[in-house]
Parts: structure tokens; C-alpha cells; sequence
């Protein structure tokens, strides 16, 4: 799999579906949730990060300097 990285402002990378990686190497997955929110799965170790009422707030709790939008495609098996 080839994966393509590019640093843009957080409201840019922190949408639904969009692949992140953080400066430590872990891929995240945006996703929302229908009654719960958004949240952030990491596709490294398979956690699920808590639950947000809005984008805002989980750019607010999670997002950090360092941080990637990676050019991704999942093939959910």
C-alpha cells in the first residue's frame, strides 16, 4: 500500500473519513457515529478514542502539531 502525506490546518484534515498520521507514526481514521457523534479509530492498535458532539470539539481534544491528512485507501476486508 502506498500512503501520501500532506500537512494542512486541522479544520482541513479533521473530516469524516479522512486518514491521519500523527508524528509517532499511528494512522487514525475519522468517523462519525450515528447517534454518538464523531470519534478517532486508531488503525494501528485497533482503540477508539471518546466520543464528540461536534468536529470542533474533537479537533479541540485530539488534534496536535505533527500531524498528517494521508492520501488512503481502505479495503475493509
Amino acid at each position: 500500500m502506498k500512503i501520501n502525506f500532506k500537512n494542512s490546518e486541522f479544520e482541513d484534515i479533521y473530516k469524516v473519513g479522512n486518514v491521519i498520521k500523527d508524528r509517532d507514526g499511528c494512522i487514525y481514521l475519522i468517523v462519525e457515529e450515528e447517534e454518538l457523534g464523531y470519534t478517532v479509530v486508531n488503525l494501528t492498535n485497533n482503540e477508539i478514542y471518546e466520543d464528540y458532539d461536534t468536529m470542533q470539539d474533537l479537533i479541540h481534544d485530539f488534534a496536535e502539531q505533527g500531524q498528517a491528512l494521508a492520501n488512503a485507501k481502505l479495503t475493509i476486508l
